[in-house]
């Protein structure tokens, strides 16, 4: 099965750096324009500067913002702003956050584990990757020779035996404890003794993984490893860039959420709702509720819904909400007779097979594309968005059951894009794995 270890990452130096928040963010994909500016004025070592950096004219091929993070990479280890662990560690990583008004925990611990191809292995992606982000990614780790952030993983752990093992050895006060600005409790402890270790490694011995979130930097991971193998001949089996930092949660552990990314759609050629909504009512059961719904109350409804394959739609042009439900179970087995069989049975694979392919005729290269397509976790901001006038349509959706990533997963397929939204975020910044 997988194989993991434990490594001497690099940390923030806490006699440097007091406020841990001030120089940590969210992953890269979730950071806007205006967020990444603040992080820039948070803190002169805040690690956007090494994960998104700005683009600044008169860049060149040698001169970019990816050669600035590696110069950044290299002053602040010189400096001591980043201080490399005096012996190898496991990282315990808790992120406590609010669920409605409850605080709940997710616990994992961060570790290498060494990279194996999608196609054999025990290693398993579900959802599809884009071309650019992954180019992105790779001219970063190029340049840093580093994990700046950890890949999210999944194992099965039935009997809450790992979960209950990680108890037991975060008694002590933690290492690192902040709050970061969405309001998450960030923990890390670090576990340099070789007997925890190695019993945790034994326990994970025969446990698959399952990618949650980093499917772009894993397979960019992949990618520099085997680039460096071909540009250096005669290289050992067991280097630094055979493996990639990674966070392993239980699929049984009480905080894991799951939320949905909702899609906005925009630039739909010859855009007549009229005729949409009779070409979506070939299909679903189209129920348009009471003009004085508001959002929550629509989510609320969505959610209440016990059929499978519920949607919830947003029309801006008549300020409406709709529920749609799947009618036609036939027409799906004619959508994707082809292509994606396994997408009928899946609330993302419908709506982009069903609805925005076929009805809305943006395929799925155009899926990828911010021209057509937005993803977006929160109702509010969606319904802005599409009332704003910047989008036509808004679709909602349920969050994707953890057993229906795993059964995607397990048998090699993919989801679409954003099928599933892990929250919260991991921390980026909170360790990173050198590869030099």
């Amino acid at each position: 099965m997988a194989i993991i270890k434990p490594f001497q990452g690099l940390r923030f130096n806490q006699d440097i750096i007091h406020d841990i928040s001030s120089v940590v963010t969210p992953p890269y994909d979730v950071i806007s324009p205006q967020d990444q500016e603040r992080y820039y004025q948070a803190h002169p070592n805040n690690i956007i500067r090494l994960d998104l950096g700005k683009d600044i004219s008169g860049d060149t091929e040698k001169v970019n913002k990816y050669t600035r993070a590696a110069e950044f990479l290299n002053t602040w280890k010189k400096n001591g702003i980043l201080k490399q662990e005096d012996a190898p560690a496991i990282y315990i990583y808790d992120q406590e956050f609010l669920s409605g008004n409850t605080w709940i925990t997710r616990r994992g611990f961060i570790a290498l584990v060494k990279l194996e191809p999608f196609d054999k292995g025990h290693i398993y992606p579900h959802e599809q990757t884009l071309s650019g982000p992954k180019a992105d990614r790779l001219k970063l780790i190029q340049s840093c020779q580093a994990n700046l952030s950890s890949i999210f993983a999944l194992f099965p752990d039935e009997n809450n035996i790992i979960d209950t093992y990680l108890s037991t050895i975060t008694i002590a006060k933690p290492k690192v404890d902040f709050v970061d600005d969405g309001g998450v409790k960030n923990k890390l402890w670090i576990i340099k003794e070789n007997t925890i270790i190695d019993r945790l490694i034994s326990l994970m011995k025969e446990k698959p993984l399952f990618i949650a979130d980093g499917h772009h930097r894993y397979e960019t991971s992949l990618t520099y490893r085997e680039q460096m193998r071909k540009e250096q001949s005669g290289l050992g089996n067991d280097l630094p860039l055979d493996y990639v930092m990674m966070m392993c949660v239980s699929m049984n552990n009480h905080g894991l959420k799951v939320l949905p990314a909702h899609r906005l759609i925009r630039n739909i050629k010859d855009y007549r709702f009229d005729h949409i909504l009779r070409s979506i009512q070939e299909a679903f059961t189209v129920v348009p509720l009471d003009s004085r719904y508001k959002i929550e109350d629509f989510i609320s409804h969505l959610h209440a819904e016990t059929k499978s394959h519920t949607f919830g739609m947003y029309v801006g042009q008549k300020d409406a909400y709709y529920t749609l439900h799947l009618s036609n179970q036939k027409l799906l087995d004619t959508v994707f007779a082809n292509d994606h069989p396994e997408w009928k049975h899946i609330d993302t694979g419908i709506l982009h097979g069903m609805i925005i392919n076929k009805i809305l005729g943006i395929n799925a290269s155009d899926v990828t594309l911010k021209d057509y397509v937005k993803y977006v976790k929160d109702e509010r901001e969606a319904v802005a968005f599409v009332k704003s006038g910047q989008y036509q349509l808004a679709f909602f959706l349920k969050p994707t059951p953890i057993e229906q990533v795993k059964e995607i997963a397990i048998e090699r397929k993919v989801m679409p894009p954003k099928s599933t939204y892990f929250y919260p975020k991991l921390i980026t910044g909170i360790v990173i794995n050198s590869l030099s």
